[in-house]
Order: C-alpha cells, then sequence, then structure tokens
C-alpha cells in the first residue's frame, strides 16, 4: 500500500511539473513571439520612414523605373495576388481571356501598382506645381466646381484605377485647401505606418479616417460640406448590395450611394490612367443621376448598378489599370472567409 502510495505521489508530482514546463514553455513562445512582432513592426516602420525620405529624393524617370522592377518581382513572387488578379480579369475579359493575354496585364497592374508607392512615399514632397506636372490631361473640374457650388459636399467615388490617388491630390490642390477632402481608409499595421500615412495625407489638405470608425466622421464631414473620397470597387465591410458586373454578381460598396442619396448631396465619379509616361490622365464625370424615391435600399441598390456600369466603361477598355488583387465576384471568395467585424456603417444617424 506503501509502495502504491508513493507511486500515486512520484506520477502527481511528475504531471504537476509536466504541466509547469509545458506552461513554462508556452509562456516562452508567447514572449518569443511578441518579441518577432515587435522586431517585424520596426523593420517594417523603419522600412517606411526610409521609402518616405529616399523616394523625393530620386529622379523621378529612375525611381518609376526602379518601383516598376520591384513591381516585376511582385508580380513573379506574389502568387497569391497573381492568382485573385487573373480571376478578376476573367470576368473583365470574358471569352478574349487567354493565359499569354492574362499574364501580360497582371504583370502591368503589378508594375503599376508599385509606381503608385512611389507617388505615394514622395507625394508630401510634390509642390502644387509638381501635382500639375503630373497631369497630361483634366477632363471635367467644372463638375466638381458646380458640385462644391451647392454647398452640400460632395461624395465624390473612385476605382481602384490608374494612379487612383491623384483625384484626391488633385482636388486638394485645387482647392487650395478651401474646403475639407476626407477619404476613408482600412487602418495599416503597424499603427506608427498609419500615423505617418496621415501625416503625409495631411500635408496635402486631406484628411484619412479609419474605415472601422468612419461611420459619424463621414455624415458630420459631408453636412460640413467636405469632399468625401470614397471606394467604389471593394467592399471590405461585405454589406453592400450584390449587383450584375460584368455579367456575374458582385458585392460592391454603396457607402458614396446612401451618403450622396440619404444628404441630397452629388455624387460624382473619378477615372484616372496612368499613361506609359507616367503622366496621369483624370476624367472628373458629371454627377450621377440618383432616384430619390424614399426607399433608401432600394435608390442606393440602383445608384450601385449605375456605378457598376461606369466602372464596367472603363476597366473594359483599360484592364491593366485596375489594380485590384483581392477577389470581387461571389463565385471566386473562399466560402470560409471569416464573417468581418462590425463597422460602423455610414447609414448611422
Amino acid at each position: 500500500m506503501t509502495d502504491l502510495t508513493g507511486f500515486c505521489a512520484y506520477r502527481s508530482n511528475h504531471a504537476s511539473r509536466a504541466r509547469k514546463r509545458a506552461r513554462d514553455d508556452c509562456h516562452n513562445r508567447l514572449e518569443t513571439c511578441q518579441v518577432s512582432r515587435y522586431v517585424v513592426d520596426a523593420l517594417i516602420v523603419f522600412g517606411y520612414r526610409f521609402a518616405v525620405w529616399l523616394a523625393p529624393r530620386l529622379p523621378e524617370r529612375f525611381g518609376f523605373w526602379f518601383f516598376a522592377r520591384l513591381g516585376d518581382l511582385a508580380y513573379l513572387f506574389n502568387s497569391n495576388g497573381r492568382a485573385n488578379y487573373q480571376k478578376n480579369l476573367r470576368h473583365v475579359l470574358g471569352a478574349e481571356y487567354t493565359p499569354t493575354k492574362a499574364n501580360r496585364i497582371t504583370r502591368k497592374a503589378f508594375q503599376n501598382s508599385l509606381k503608385n508607392y512611389f507617388d505615394l512615399f514622395r507625394g508630401h514632397a510634390l509642390s502644387e506645381a509638381q501635382v500639375y506636372a503630373q497631369l497630361a490631361s483634366v477632363e471635367g473640374l467644372e463638375h466638381l466646381d458646380n458640385a462644391i457650388a451647392l454647398g452640400k459636399g460632395v461624395a465624390g467615388g473612385s476605382a481602384h484605377f490608374g494612379n487612383f490617388n491623384m483625384f484626391v491630390h488633385l482636388t486638394a490642390v485645387h482647392l487650395h485647401k478651401q474646403h475639407e477632402v476626407v477619404v476613408p481608409v482600412e487602418r495599416l499595421k503597424p499603427e506608427a505606418v498609419f500615423e505617418i500615412v496621415k501625416q503625409q495625407r495631411g500635408a496635402q489638405g486631406i484628411e484619412l479616417v479609419p474605415a472601422d470608425t468612419a461611420g459619424r466622421v463621414l455624415l458630420k464631414k459631408l453636412r460640413a460640406g467636405a469632399i468625401l473620397g470614397l471606394a467604389i470597387d471593394l467592399d471590405p465591410t461585405r454589406t453592400g448590395p450584390i449587383v450584375n458586373f460584368f455579367g456575374a454578381p458582385a458585392q460592391l460598396p454603396d457607402g458614396a450611394a446612401v451618403l450622396a442619396i440619404k444628404f441630397n448631396a452629388p455624387l460624382i465619379l473619378a477615372f484616372n490612367r496612368r499613361l506609359d509616361n507616367n503622366k496621369c490622365a483624370v476624367v472628373i464625370e458629371p454627377p450621377l443621376d440618383l432616384e430619390r424615391t424614399g426607399d433608401l435600399q432600394q435608390a442606393s441598390r440602383a445608384a450601385v448598378e449605375k456605378i457598376a456600369a461606369r466602372m464596367e466603361f472603363w476597366i473594359r477598355q483599360f484592364p491593366e489599370q485596375w489594380i485590384l488583387f483581392s477577389p470581387v465576384w461571389q463565385a471566386d471568395k473562399s466560402e470560409t472567409l471569416v464573417a468581418p467585424e462590425k463597422k460602423e456603417r455610414v447609414t448611422s444617424a
């Protein structure tokens, strides 16, 4: 009996020591992960600060060439982004899709995407004259001016198309900071990088607000007469309507439509092509004709369908300008996606 008692005590002590070692190992691994995450975040912040310092100092022609080569590397090694882009491209090209054509367009899109980063990194250092020098042509500024003159604010929409930030930059420069330009964006990680980007945009007269808390801010800004810069081709909240887009169902954001309809503000779309010489051709379209029937859901859906038609018009002509590496169509989205975190809706009062 004594031997049995001793054996049980031994096993109990052994199990206790094993649990303690397991807890210690888990704690050590957690500490290692935290240290690794800290190191990675620090490297990202350092890299971003370095890019922001370096990009304005590069000769413009060399800078675009260098970032295009980085785009070539991204095309080769970012297999997930490449696959997603070509899924989107199948819908755009339809019967004209071939692997050779898709690879050529995808590579060009990666190059354009990295060129946009070059413009992002140096944007804060561009003077008004340099911003205008980036523009090969601008059509439709009168539509923006007329919309602003109504005094109701402007819901501006743009796709991830060409150098899509240029419309926002042009608006800020054109208005000489007389009107607020507010853009909701996904919160970047680490937080320090997001703060740097906010400071960069702020220097250009553009206010960035985190998309996860943007609802009430956008309402307040629009009521005060601000110009909002809203995405029209990607719905990270997955709350927009599913509409026909290039002949197949796709969920598109309705924020710009809801704000414009609910608060009787004009909804203006802008599209910007990056030319071969890296200058930009900007087209600001006339305000969309919106239905205001009293049924907000029905009216906003009709508006999104009109937005989708305008995107089809531009993307079909210049597919390499559409720089979106996330799946857009319902058929291409994984059925195992985890539900997104609840975000503030722009329809909130």
